[in-house]
């Protein structure tokens, strides 16, 4: 009876399981003060990724130049003007939202030994939006 009761319950266990892993596919990071989340591969993630957008105020995207084909681990660092680091990570997808203080930064982003830089200015209510093309190979 035992036996049974186990069989009954491990495969709902383990739907559950994969029920709230989709529902829950983002994985939020802070590095210091920075509290930054990265993803968007395939349609649950993209959709999550567009609900907390707006908690962000740096949103960056990273695809190829023409096809606007999305790219991801892609290396990324943000310092703000001093040359602190404040973020270094590498994306889980083509998306990256960072919440940081007021203030200047500058985004490195490097995929296939091609580096790319940008300035960010954060202000107290205002979100900047950087997108990264690199071209096609």
């Amino acid at each position: 009876m035992k036996q049974l009761r186990y069989t009954l319950i491990l495969p709902c266990f383990l739907f559950s399981l994969h029920v709230f892993a989709d529902e829950y596919p983002l994985n939020p990071q802070t590095q210091g003060d920075v509290a930054f989340v990265s993803g968007g591969i395939g349609e649950s993630e993209r959709n999550a990724m567009k609900t907390i957008k707006g908690d962000y105020n740096l949103n960056l995207l990273f695809a190829a130049k023409g096809s606007g084909e999305f790219a991801a681990d892609i290396n990324v660092r943000i310092t703000d003007t001093k040359g602190n680091t404040l973020v270094e990570t590498v994306t889980d997808g083509p998306y990256l939202f960072a919440r940081l203080k007021p203030g200047n930064y500058i985004v490195t982003a490097e995929k296939d030994g091609k580096v790319m830089r940008r300035k960010a200015k954060i202000g107290n209510r205002q979100t900047t939006s950087l997108s990264f093309y690199w071209p096609q190979e």
